[in-house]
């Protein structure tokens, strides 16, 4: 039984620039109801134009660059209602705190965090499994 509560599938676009780990983030979404992949891209100055008018709900954005958190702070601002999910190369605290400080709702290390982010991803869409009370 689902417990979603939104009318429509939440629609994914994925910001990332290494093939294989753009590929492996589409192999994981598919596999979370509830969730429509609508586009994917390298770059999230380039893709502005098609994020606009797209709107996803929630937006991955791969870090890689010093520029990359510019990159957040610009989707914040660009894109105030899509959730950024924030995947980087260290799962530091101290990168993680810089990139929810630039705008990210969530971050993972892009590698080693891959259960966290499913976990967060099935709890925005509502299919994520609820625990039974005592």
């Amino acid at each position: 039984m689902s417990h979603r509560t939104q009318l429509h599938d939440l629609t994914v676009y994925i910001l990332e620039h290494a093939g294989p780990i753009r590929t492996r983030q589409l192999r994981l979404l598919k596999a979370v109801t509830g969730m429509q992949v609508v586009g994917a891209g390298t770059d999230a100055e380039a893709d502005l134009p098609v994020l606009e008018a797209l709107r996803p709900d929630i937006v991955l954005v791969g870090l890689r660059t010093g520029q990359s958190l510019r990159h957040v702070r610009l989707l914040t601002v660009k894109l105030p209602e899509s959730t950024l999910i924030v995947l980087s190369n260290s799962g530091s605290a101290l990168m993680r705190k810089a990139c929810l400080r630039a705008g990210g709702s969530y971050c993972f290390d892009k590698t080693l965090e891959v259960d966290k982010l499913r976990t967060a991803l099935l709890e925005i869409s509502g299919t994520a499994p609820r625990s039974s009370e005592p």
